[in-house]
């Protein structure tokens, strides 16, 4: 299947590692430029060095509004966005802080809402423009031990996209979320390494998925492909399972 992303824009937050980082080297293979968002400068150096003028670096921390309208109000025109940006926090309810939820809720949900409040505006202007964002199995789709602040934040991702999909469908704009299971992912290896038990933590995470083993970044990219593109014209409000088996 080929897909046309020529002269197209497309806005990747969480760029600079994982699926974004991913996602971003598919759709400048595919011809598109993009708008590279991310808080870890050196990673976004990396990123540029690989797609050079296909890239254009934000350095931007996308919890704080203020730094994205002052460092994104440049751009004039969009034909998609990507919402990758996330944490993992560990940890069930009773284990759980005040700061570590509000860290949590801040990074993985409101960082969504904000960035894409910000774009609609010129989505709107164009009558056009596709989001595609990140959420997890683990989230309304589906109970996992020590993932509550993160679960909570990652459902709470389903609910708003459902709500622009409906909002903005007759506008022009589509919008669908991914689902991804284990993925190997940076911060999924420093969880790992990190553990008691590194060996048997990678064969846990492994057996978690039917298939047997964690997704590959490349894996989700592909769909945000579709997603993104003139081939899925006729979905959105959609929810997307990419892991292994995991939610069945």
């Amino acid at each position: 299947m080929k897909y046309s992303f020529k002269k197209k824009i497309i806005a990747v937050t969480g760029a600079a590692n994982g699926i974004g980082r991913a996602a971003a080297i598919l759709l400048a293979k595919e011809g598109a430029t993009i708008i590279a968002i991310d808080k870890e400068k050196k990673s976004l150096d990396k990123l540029k060095l690989k797609l050079k003028n296909k890239c254009i670096l934000k350095n931007i921390n996308c919890t704080n509004f203020n730094e994205i309208k002052t460092n994104l109000k440049d751009i004039k025109i969009i034909d998609g966005l990507v919402n990758c940006a996330g944490i993992v926090h560990q940890g069930d309810m009773m284990n759980c802080s005040e700061k570590e939820w509000n860290h949590t809720i801040n990074t993985n949900l409101t960082s969504v809402f904000y960035i894409s409040q910000y774009f609609m505006k010129i989505f709107l202007k164009r009558k056009k423009g596709s989001i595609v964002n990140i959420s997890s199995v683990a989230s309304s789709i589906k109970g996992v031990k020590r993932r509550f602040a993160y679960s909570t934040s990652k459902a709470g991702i389903i609910g708003l996209t459902k709500s622009i999909a409906v909002d903005y469908a007759k506008k022009g704009i589509r919008c669908n979320v991914i689902c991804p299971g284990t993925v190997d992912t940076p911060t999924w290896r420093k969880r790992v390494l990190s553990s008691n038990n590194p060996s048997q933590a990678r064969k846990d995470f492994n057996s978690r998925q039917i298939i047997g083993r964690v997704a590959k970044p490349e894996e989700i990219s592909d769909l945000i492909l579709f997603l993104l593109s003139d081939r899925s014209s006729f979905v959105t409000g959609s929810i997307y399972n990419i892991d292994g088996g995991m939610s069945l």
